[in-house]
């Protein structure tokens, strides 16, 4: 699904999309943004996909 600017919706802080196993971060998420927020919303929707495929993570926050 996407929002009224064509950007993939996904849950904050969990970074799903409305598709199973699909995750969606930085300028796809947000639209274009600052390169350090497409770096920090990689990072957490890299944890949140460790999560989801190992149970946890021990990634940093």
């Amino acid at each position: 699904a996407r929002d009224a600017r064509s950007n993939v919706l996904a849950d904050h802080g969990k970074f799903r999309t409305s598709v199973e196993g699909i995750f969606a971060a930085g300028d796809m998420r947000r639209g274009q943004s600052l390169v350090v927020w497409a770096i920090r919303e990689g990072r957490q929707c890299a944890r949140a996909v460790d999560e989801f495929l190992m149970g946890e993570s021990l990634l940093p926050r």
